[in-house]
């Protein structure tokens, strides 16, 4: 395959590295938020702390039973040296860590007393990277397109393995710097053509996919200040209702519910639940119209996201996805029923990731698309802006890289598959995993993508460097 430039495209990259001292699945994944850190749990409850330049654990502790496992880690600059782990036995416990040792027990413990699979997830300051080149000056720039990866998802020799591998260790960050990757911006748009025939794209229409949205406010009020650190203590009490939905200062926690049709937010700060967020059985936009259907349930609370959107003056929003297919969204300053109900797929909603600016985002499910959105939060409408089919059911877990330019979804096909996130298009599908993907994140410097697996490894990714 050709392109633009004439060059011939590169088979995607293997991991530069490959961490194996997990004995089961892994099943949760974080970068540390204050540190490099790299963060995993396995489905024995087990969590290792690990040093990416040694590629060893320097921490390993039994958190979770092994019954329960670790279903979700949660990270945020506020709570510096803290990390909350999440089991499938309804507790949410927080550890602190220093370079050689976790404490031995929890500094506290919330029992939520919800069972389930849904991850957590934590508020925190979003800080996002510098300006994005528009479209056109992308598209003015000159682009190396002998260097683009081949996206089609197919095999490719030992030798192209050997000399990619080769190429990426000898230059890699934290022990792993830059390979030999295209920075997004110089990636053409006539180089990526998309030769798996199982994947297109499916172009909506402007007006198809809005509905009502919350109104909501300013991320850079959201930002938290040095002057209000987090303390952890003990239960006081229950908070107001005006400051339950702030998030300034503080770090509050979005979970499925023991209803496992709600979701509930929790202040980490005092143990204390301050909100349960119920989806009214209504009719959901997107679904059939017809009088002859009966309004049903939306079923589970598979996703959670909890975010600050624009002009909002650091009152929280959270959007959840449901076992059948549809999103809602919830101002937690009016929070009786969402502000926003829409069906994006037709097999449950198991992932949901933000941009930095809370504009917009993507959807992952047990179906064969993920399904790419923006908030307006001027006209109080959501607007699906593009499908991406591949051809193979299930996302297990989505993350958008920390400067806006790339995402990076987990596959139950074993597979991460790389999207530009402004132009909504296919770049790699990386192989490694004998097993689903489980879960993905990028490090703080964008610089390494992680993922890791039911096959009980963590494999670590270099590429498109930031500049």
């Amino acid at each position: 395959m050709m392109g633009g430039g004439g060059g011939t495209k590169r088979p995607p990259p293997d991991p530069v590295a490959v961490l194996r001292a997990h004995r089961t699945a892994v099943t949760a994944l974080a970068f540390h938020a204050a540190s490099s850190f790299l963060i995993s749990g396995d489905a024995d409850g087990e969590l290792k702390i690990w040093d990416l330049v040694k590629r060893k654990p320097s921490i390993c502790a039994r958190v979770h039973s092994p019954a329960a496992g670790v279903i979700g880690i949660g990270t945020t600059p506020v709570l510096e040296n803290k990390i909350i782990s999440q089991g499938r036995d309804g507790t949410v416990k927080c550890w602190e860590f220093r370079e050689d040792s976790l404490s031995r027990k929890p500094l506290f413990t919330i029992r939520t007393g919800s069972y389930h699979f849904c991850k957590l997830c934590l508020s925190r300051p979003v800080m996002w990277g510098r300006p994005h080149r528009s479209s056109r000056e992308s598209a003015d720039m000159k682009s190396d397109t002998s260097g683009d990866w081949d996206v089609s998802d197919q095999s490719f020799s030992p030798e192209q393995r050997l000399e990619e591998t080769s190429a990426m260790m000898q230059n890699c960050h934290l022990g792993m710097r830059d390979q030999q990757g295209i920075p997004l911006h110089d990636i053409d748009e006539t180089s990526l053509e998309f030769s798996d025939s199982t994947a297109h794209l499916q172009e909506n229409s402007a007006n198809a996919g809005e509905v009502a949205c919350s109104q909501t406010g300013d991320l850079q009020q959201r930002l938290l200040s040095k002057e209000d650190p987090v303390i952890l203590k003990e239960c006081t009490g229950s908070l107001s209702a005006e400051s339950s939905c702030d998030g300034r200062g503080r770090v509050l926690m979005a979970i499925a519910g023991n209803d496992t049709s709600s979701v509930e937010v929790w202040d980490v700060d005092g143990g204390t639940k301050v909100s349960q967020l119920r989806q009214s059985i209504h009719e959901i936009q997107g679904s059939s119209t017809s009088l002859s259907d009966q309004p049903k349930a939306a079923g589970m609370c598979m996703a959670v996201q909890i975010f600050s959107p624009p002009e909002s003056g650091g009152f929280l929003n959270v959007i959840a996805g449901f076992e059948d297919g549809s999103i809602a969204v919830w101002d937690l300053r009016n929070s009786k029923e969402p502000s926003i109900k829409v069906k994006l797929h037709s097999e449950p909603v198991l992932s949901i990731a933000f941009d930095g600016p809370c504009n917009g985002g993507v959807s992952g499910a047990a179906d064969e698309k993920i399904v790419f959105f923006t908030l307006d939060y001027q006209r109080n409408t959501c607007l699906i802006k593009q499908e991406i089919t591949h051809g193979r059911p299930g996302i297990a877990d989505i993350c958008i890289r920390g400067d806006g330019k790339i995402l990076a979804t987990a596959g139950w096909d074993h597979r991460v598959r790389i999207y530009d996130y402004h132009r909504r298009r296919p770049l790699a599908i990386l192989k490694y995993h004998s097993d689903g993907v489980s879960a993905v994140a990028f490090s703080n410097d964008y610089r390494i993508l992680a993922s890791a697996s039911m096959d009980a490894t963590v494999a670590l990714w270099s590429l498109y460097p930031p500049n």
